[in-house]
């Protein structure tokens, strides 16, 4: 690696590591059951969430039991399953747009890394409404609060749901941010 780049990766490095303790970050919460997120969204006064997933978790059925327990608790649910591998831009407009149209609080990403991703880059969309998601690209590009994100994970592999970061695949370009 050239010597310049090199030298600058380690200076960013060292900034972050320097700056980590006082950025804000929420350490988060581990639940047991998907069924004890109705609890948490009680908690914070939440009556409507969206809950991002793919068509292969949709089609087995696998988000009934929290759609019922939320359900059971007065909380709405609008389910968006149309996640593709590799989320793309339309992908989080389309259930963005969705969140927006249903009056949501929170999203539940559930399912995998693509739906864990996709849930991400709503949270961001609707952080930032004037604001694509192709700007957002990089580091720290999010200035402002997301709504409340849960992970649910199905699988395991990927990661998605521990990290700050979410990969979005442009339709157009097939670029990936």
């Amino acid at each position: 690696m050239h010597l310049a780049r090199r030298a600058w990766c380690r200076t960013y490095q060292t900034v972050f590591r320097i700056a980590l303790p006082i950025l804000p970050y929420t350490e988060p919460r581990i639940l047991e059951h998907a069924e004890d997120v109705p609890a948490v969204l009680q908690k914070r006064s939440i009556q409507k969430v969206l809950i991002v997933t793919d068509p292969g978790i949709a089609r087995l059925g696998l988000t009934a039991p929290l759609e019922t327990a939320l359900a059971c608790r007065g909380i709405g649910a609008t389910v968006y399953a149309e996640t593709r591998a590799n989320p793309t831009v339309s992908n989080v407009e389309e259930a963005a747009a969705l969140y927006r149209e249903n009056d949501c609080r929170a999203i539940i990403g559930f399912g995998g890394g693509s739906a864990m991703d996709c849930a991400k880059g709503v949270g961001a969309r609707i952080a930032q409404p004037n604001k694509p998601i192709n700007k957002m690209r990089g580091l720290l590009r999010v200035h402002r609060l997301l709504p409340l994100l849960i992970a649910v994970p199905t699988t395991a592999g990927t990661g998605s749901e521990v990290t700050l970061a979410a990969v979005i695949t442009d339709n157009e370009t097939h670029y990936k941010y």
